[in-house]
């Protein structure tokens, strides 16, 4: 296990020694590495009280960045690589979103919370792993397996439906062997808070596979989505940002009044809404080589335009400002920006006098109108 030979990891279990506490990293970081991934989520287990763990961080001067007293959790920053450290527990009372958590002393009974057999991986300072449900030889063979009752499980924590699916996608693992147990329970996924389930979306969205398992979440009634263009789009444009993926995938109620994306997402989705059904001229111009493409694909997709080559930015600039128009007509704004996807669309010909009579003409028709 690499992490072990971490300066980081040795500071750490020299601490651990020294206060005689027993630890183990346990998770995604023993999963990957016997995976041959690198990770920098690296989560160790520890048969300690929280309180008396912080107390023995901050004597040894360990940055502690975050406490969760909650559940038995403290996170620490050493070198810039990050370890969350969490007391041995056991959940008592759960309602499918959260659970209450009490102390315990046992590593396998803390593994019997866990979600999956392939996460209830621990390995000691000296690389000796502990296996308690036959986490390695699932992953050997791609399987996802549930610890314990599967509809217990989920139940426990519905965010779990999410994650098999997550684990699936990443691993291959296309089963059906727990279908009727999510359909039982996908109802459930509504009381989850958005933000978890947009993660685990998103993150299925980045594997290869992620076609297969978004139709299996469609026929487990775990979401809607609109799959046959999705598939499309996957097939002639594989490498499409993400923000496309979920336009593609989710309707535009969806991502605005339901999801709560990210900022960098919500621009772009914002930026095909405007342009998905003006000339590919007007988009070249306005927009970025990266929307264009996308666009191409959208108009393709949604409008069954035939796919074509990007335009080029080798254009002439507008002929006409705000200063030329202003003591003449109130309030120009829009009549400018008329005029001037008028002199995109009339391929940049029009000279400034005649787009300066375009604007003009424009505003007499309005000021007959009114």
């Amino acid at each position: 296990m690499y992490f072990l030979k971490f300066a980081e990891t040795k500071q750490l279990f020299e601490i651990f020694n020294k206060n005689n506490i027993e630890a183990r990293f346990v998770g995604g970081c023993v999963r990957d590495a016997l995976c041959g991934i690198a990770t920098n989520d690296f989560d160790i287990a520890v048969d300690c009280e929280v309180n008396k763990l912080r107390t023995i961080l901050e004597k040894a001067q360990v940055n502690i960045i975050k406490i969760d007293i909650k559940y038995f959790s403290v996170t620490v920053i050493i070198n810039n690589r990050k370890f969350e450290i969490t007391s041995l527990r056991k959940d008592t009372k759960c309602d499918g979103r959260q659970c209450c958590v009490s102390r315990i002393s046992d590593f396998e009974q803390d593994a019997m919370r866990r979600d999956f057999t392939i996460n209830a991986l621990y390995v000691d300072q000296f690389g000796q792993l502990f296996d308690y449900f036959d986490g390695q030889k699932d992953l050997e063979n791609n399987t996802i397996r549930f610890i314990g009752e599967p509809y217990e499980r989920i139940k426990e924590d519905y965010l779990r439906i999410f994650r098999y699916y997550r684990f699936c996608a990443k691993y291959g693992d296309l089963s059906n062997k727990y279908t009727d147990v999510i359909k039982s329970l996908s109802h459930n996924v509504s009381k989850l808070p958005i933000e978890r389930v947009q993660s685990e979306l998103i993150n299925i969205l980045h594997y290869k596979n992620n076609v297969q398992i978004i139709k299996s979440m469609i026929k487990d009634n775990v979401i809607k989505a609109n799959i046959d263009l999705y598939e499309r789009m996957v097939n002639i444009y594989p490498n499409s940002k993400t923000a496309l993926k979920l336009y593609i995938l989710f309707s535009k109620d969806s991502l605005f009044n339901i999801f709560k994306l990210p900022k960098r997402y919500k621009l772009i989705i914002k930026e095909y809404l405007k342009y998905e059904n003006e000339p590919l001229i007007y988009v070249a111009y306005k927009t970025s080589l990266e929307i264009q493409q996308d666009i191409i694909v959208i108009k393709h997709l949604k409008h069954n335009e035939p796919i074509t080559h990007v335009i080029k930015k080798e254009f002439l600039a507008f002929p006409i400002t705000y200063k030329d128009i202003c003591d003449t007509i109130p309030h120009p704004g829009k009549l400018l920006k008329d005029c001037e996807r008028w002199w995109i669309l009339n391929d940049f010909i029009p000279s400034k006098d005649e787009c300066l009579t375009y604007i003009k003409t424009q505003f007499s028709k309005k000021v007959t109108h009114f």
